[in-house]
């Protein structure tokens, strides 16, 4: 499987009835690195009157209004983002009022309207779900499970493993595939090591 995300972090400002509106977008693989956005917004606008943000993350999806009237700002934004099928991508909207009043439908055009504009500045990129396997084999079948995960590296350019590491029991060895390989992979390994070799998720 594979996602849609932005191809680069983009930013959007512009001017409404007096206030002004900032947006930014940013590839985000978890909370911390969407949360991250925010903090970087906050410290750079330290008087802006609002620093409203949404994001999504695979299946999760948080937004906040920051003090604007509830479903103006954060819900918006979200949409945006949904609409367009992205994943992995946060987005903030900071604010500096300019003392007239929009009412709720400007605000949802003036939040929603930024982050859109932002998004086509920053383009989209498909990416590969990715997953990350421990194999684990016994000594004596180290050369056959290094032969053939190298073989599965080789044969596509997202897969790729980490250095092997060794134990009593005998090899440890990380393996990261494209999540439509791992089926496939844990399969083959399993059979050309006759089940000597075992395959987990990390």
């Amino acid at each position: 499987m594979a996602h849609l995300t932005v191809a680069r972090a983009a930013r959007h400002e512009e001017v409404i009835e007096g206030s002004r509106f900032l947006a930014l977008v940013r590839q985000a693989d978890d909370p911390e690195a969407a949360a991250a956005l925010l903090a970087e917004a906050r410290r750079e606008h330290p008087d802006a009157t609002h620093h409203c943000w949404a994001w999504r993350i695979g299946e999760q999806q948080r937004f906040s209004d920051d003090g604007e009237p509830g479903g103006t700002a954060g819900r918006p934004m979200l949409e945006v983002i949904l609409k367009r099928d992205l994943d992995h991508v946060t987005a903030v909207v900071v604010r500096y009022f300019g003392g007239r009043k929009l009412g709720a439908g400007g605000l949802v055009r003036a939040y929603s309207g930024a982050v859109a504009k932002a998004l086509d500045l920053a383009g989209v990129r498909e990416v590969l779900d990715m997953v990350t396997l421990e194999v684990r084999a016994p000594f004596a079948l180290v050369d056959v499970v290094l032969r053939h995960v190298d073989e599965l590296v080789t044969s596509h350019p997202d897969a790729r493993r980490g250095e092997p590491a060794f134990d009593g029991e005998g090899l440890r060895l990380e393996l990261t595939l494209p999540d439509f390989l791992v089926a496939g992979a844990t399969a083959s390994l399993t059979e050309a090591t006759r089940g000597g070799a075992r395959v987990e998720p990390v």
